[in-house]
């Protein structure tokens, strides 16, 4: 009964146990900035794309597919059987599904005294500094409003499937929130943050406080080379020996072998931590930008050029 539930569970996350699977993707060169946003409605002969992780679900709570999914799933079980020390941490939650199916895992092994912590902007993602972090020069993701789900929808779908307690949100872009948890005992640490940012931030903060056991894994290593980047720069300059295991075609995962350093954070950085955000009842989801199909893009198309050419024919004045 247990598989049987969280099977059942990750095909929902998915948006996979219903008639119609809705896809978004964006148009044309998706680096740029102005790429659009558009949606369409996958064929049966492409379901595929969205059980590996492919695209983006219009209604699903994950992008991350079923492989991975089931790998959180097998690293989740581990920790508690070898009884690892330590909470989850996804950084980088969009929906929270991959959170979400954490939660349920710990949940169906007893093990509701781990805490699983989301954190997010829940605002999207920021722009990128090319100052500091210069890598990041060509992944701007900020004008993507796709990507900013709120905190009280995040929780809202924790709430939906039974799955609200013994879950904490953080608030904030990780320059400045992740720092504060160190200190903290993790067991799985998922990021999921995209840029070399966001993912050299996540490894700086987190990795520190990963018991020997726990694992580290990182979505987008195979298709973001800034993430594979930060990634590659952070194991060499802290000489981890560990070695990558491939989840799939996008995903990757360590174990720590090391115990890790010192657990008690300085009375500094317990005086910064940011006060996590326990879950509540979701407040009214707020309305959301609508997301045009291929059709209406065409058609707005060509009334555009109907307009020019009845703007032609007229002639001035």
């Amino acid at each position: 009964m247990r598989t049987a539930y969280l099977e059942l569970l990750k095909l929902s996350l998915c948006d996979l146990a219903g008639a119609r699977t809705l896809s978004v993707s964006r148009s044309g060169q998706t680096r740029r900035r102005d790429s659009q946003v558009l949606c369409r409605e996958l064929p049966d002969e492409e379901l595929a794309l969205r059980a590996r992780g492919s695209d983006w679900p219009f209604s699903g709570l994950t992008m991350v597919g079923l492989k991975r999914l089931d790998d959180l799933q097998v690293c989740v079980e581990s920790v508690v059987a070898d009884q690892v020390e330590g909470d989850v941490i996804e950084a980088g939650a969009w929906r929270g599904g991959a959170a979400i199916l954490a939660r349920a895992t710990l949940d169906s092994l007893g093990a509701d005294e781990r805490t699983v912590w989301v954190a997010d902007s829940f605002r999207g993602l920021p722009p990128p500094d090319r100052r500091r972090f210069p890598q990041d020069r060509e992944l701007d993701l900020s004008r993507v409003e796709f990507l900013a789900v709120s905190a009280d929808e995040v929780l809202g779908h924790f709430a939906r499937f039974g799955l609200d307690r013994g879950v904490e949100l953080v608030e904030g872009f990780f320059d400045e929130t992740l720092s504060k948890l160190r200190g903290h005992r993790w067991s799985v640490v998922r990021l999921d943050g995209d840029t070399y940012e966001a993912t050299r931030v996540g490894l700086e903060s987190l990795y520190p406080g990963l018991s020997a056991g726990g694992y580290v894994i990182v979505d987008d290593y195979g298709l973001i080379k800034e993430c594979k980047a930060a990634v590659d720069d952070y194991r060499r300059e802290q000489g981890i020996g560990e070695p990558i295991e491939k989840v799939d075609w996008n995903g990757i995962r360590w174990r720590r072998e090391s115990e890790p350093g010192p657990r008690a954070a300085s009375p500094a950085a317990r005086a910064r931590r940011p006060s996590p955000r326990s879950s509540q009842p979701a407040r009214k989801r707020p309305a959301r930008a609508g997301i045009p199909t291929e059709r209406e893009l065409e058609l707005e198309r060509e009334l555009s050029e109907l307009r020019e050419r009845l703007k032609s024919a007229e002639g001035p004045g």
